[in-house]
């Protein structure tokens, strides 16, 4: 009786086995169908995704052209530029080397690198160590648009890429307090590598990360076979540019050896790593909370689909775009490669994939206990600490975030854009959750800013509804002010030309209005255009460049001379309009001139 009741169990296993099957294929052949359907409507070259779900075997599935020239077929063998997920590998080394003690993250980079050049006015307090490396706490600068735009063809030594522009590790705050993202610190931890062990880099990561885990075909080569064309969104094809911080983003892999090193993260293989260096791979500890989840980790990004937290990183470049996200608790995970600069079809393939992937997820959290939220916490913030430098004119004007206080909950919302926003829960030891029970924000303290909220890999602290609003009030004006002048700009060039008007002053005034105008406008053009392909544009001394160097002069030169124009003429102008249009254009342009002096930009370098 046991022997049939056991055979009829194994049957019916078998049969709830085949079918669960069955339903699954269905169910990735309905996916593979959307993403199909995603290619076509977003004109993509080609995207190879890999999905690992609830455990099973690996998916993988390949659409579109390596080449749409000679209209050849992406496969599994098809190798892309992965780009910033170049970085995971920096971090399974090092920690390999921490778990054989040859390493310790405590270790001081002074020590490990006596000849590296950076600065640090913290040093006695705050040393320079491996943990705040990998974790991207160091507070450097990202590097510069000149470093972004070398053209590494002779693939230069570590010491001498990290030669070129040292400036750029300069710490901006103490380490160890606040995350910025910095190309230069994977880098700089895999001459770290390569001292301590006697390998290339390269020869290290094939000896110890992609033999042990049969991958065969990674590579830091320059275009090496069977690698796909990077594509513009215009379709446009990219020729293949070396990454100068080749470790950083230079790594070329196809989808079925990215499946292999998204099973290892997933499974936890020992071939790579204990379970205890996965984990710790996976939080941060070198900021100004401590322990975080949500934190950037041992370069591993976290982030959160639907509320559920994944690990891993992600990946851009010129012509190509990347992702490997897996959830840790839930053995899930995802691979999506794309030879095509098209970010909206990349967010909607993502999408559709992380969605599929978190469909098992269970709804079911363990039950915490939340407290009313302290009403002194509501408020505006923003974040200090921004990547990149130079770029923080920019940046700073999306830096706002409002935290709005209910009864037994919190609504966290970026000012603008307007749209994004996150509904939050307090415990009172200052740790704010979301709704799948994640830790997501803390407050502490910054030694420099005082009370902090880190909300992510962001450092906000409190500010007020006036600085949150007057920079983009300003801004709108300016613009507004600046489309206005072109019409009335040819309406006085009529009555110039025409001799309407019989006095020196009311015809100075107006041609110095036009020209500040003119060189707001200037500005604009070439900022625009340079922004459109920041590296080649921007990170050379080009005619965009410099254009738009001598273009923030020419505005400065002009509003200070509008200034003086109006303060010596002041009270003879005899046209009321006039005199509003010009006093409001100079008022807002020279708002946003010492907007843009306080933050370097006038006269900017930007290939420097």
């Amino acid at each position: 009786m046991y022997r049939l009741i056991n055979a009829v169990w194994i049957i019916c296993s078998l049969f709830i086995s085949v079918n669960t099957h069955a339903q699954n294929t269905t169910t990735l052949n309905q996916l593979d169908e959307e993403i199909n359907a995603l290619v076509k409507q977003h004109n993509v070259a080609s995207v190879s995704y890999a999905i690992i779900k609830n455990g099973q075997p690996t998916h993988i599935n390949t659409l579109g052209f390596a080449n749409l020239e000679t209209h050849s077929a992406v496969n599994d063998s098809t190798s892309y530029r992965i780009a910033s997920i170049s970085k995971m590998i920096v971090g399974i080394a090092v920690m390999q080397l921490v778990e054989s003690k040859q390493l310790q993250l405590s270790d001081n980079i002074k020590t490990l690198l006596p000849d590296l050049k950076f600065e640090n006015s913290w040093s006695s307090s705050h040393p320079l160590k491996l943990v705040h490396l990998v974790e991207n706490t160091t507070g450097w600068d990202d590097i510069s648009l000149r470093e972004f735009a070398y053209d590494n063809s002779a693939q230069l030594p570590l010491i001498e890429v990290l030669a070129i522009n040292p400036a750029s590790r300069t710490s901006r705050w103490p380490p160890g307090t606040r995350h910025a993202y910095t190309n230069s610190t994977a880098a700089v931890a895999a001459l770290i590598v390569e001292r301590v062990t006697g390998m290339t880099f390269e020869r290290y990561a094939q000896q110890y990360i992609f033999a042990p885990l049969n991958i065969t075909n990674a590579s830091y080569e320059i275009a090496p076979p069977l690698l796909a064309t990077g594509y513009t969104q215009q379709l446009t094809p990219q020729p293949y540019k070396p990454v100068l911080m080749s470790h950083a983003g230079s790594l070329i892999m196809n989808i079925s050896d990215m499946a292999k090193l998204l099973s290892a993260l997933v499974s936890r293989d020992p071939l790579l790593l204990s379970e205890s260096s996965y984990k710790r791979m996976e939080y941060s500890t070198s900021t100004n909370v401590g322990n975080f989840n949500a934190g950037y980790g041992i370069f591993n990004h976290a982030r959160f689909y639907d509320g559920w937290r994944f690990r891993g990183h992600d990946g851009a470049m010129r012509g190509w775009r990347s992702e490997l996200s897996y959830s840790p608790n839930n053995s899930t995970g995802f691979v999506v490669l794309q030879n095509t600069e098209n970010n909206a079809a990349f967010r909607a393939i993502v999408d559709k994939i992380r969605t599929f992937a978190t469909s098992h997820f269970s709804t079911k959290t363990d039950e915490q206990s939340f407290q009313a939220p302290p009403k002194s916490l509501q408020g505006y913030y923003r974040y200090q600490n921004p990547r990149n430098q130079m770029r923080w004119f920019l940046e700073r004007l999306v830096s706002p975030y409002q935290l709005t206080i209910y009864d037994d909950s919190a609504v966290f919302s970026s000012v603008l854009p307007i749209g994004w926003n996150r509904k939050l829960h307090y415990q009172e030891d200052g740790t704010w959750y979301n709704d799948k029970g994640e830790p997501v924000a803390m407050h502490t303290v910054d030694p420099l800013l005082g009370e902090v909220l880190h909300y992510g890999d962001r450092v906000l602290v409190k500010t007020t509804m006036f600085a949150a609003w007057i920079d983009k009030v300003v801004l709108v004006l300016w613009l507004l002010m600046l489309v206005a002048m072109i019409p009335i700009s040819l309406f006085w060039l009529v009555k110039l030309v025409t001799k309407k008007y019989s006095s020196p002053i009311q015809k100075n005034a107006r041609l110095i209005t036009m020209y500040v105008a003119l060189s707001g406008w200037l500005v604009l053009i070439f900022l625009f255009i340079g922004m459109q392909a920041p590296i080649p544009r921007l990170g050379a001394m080009n005619v965009i460049s410099v254009g738009l160097m001598l273009a923030t002069i020419l505005m400065a030169l002009c509003t200070a001379a509008a200034i003086y124009f109006y303060i010596k003429h002041l009270g003879n102008q005899t046209s009321r309009i006039a005199t509003v249009t010009s006093g409001v254009l100079v008022l807002c342009q020279s708002a946003v001139v010492c907007y843009l002096a306080w933050f370097g930009v006038i006269g900017i370098q930007t290939w420097v």
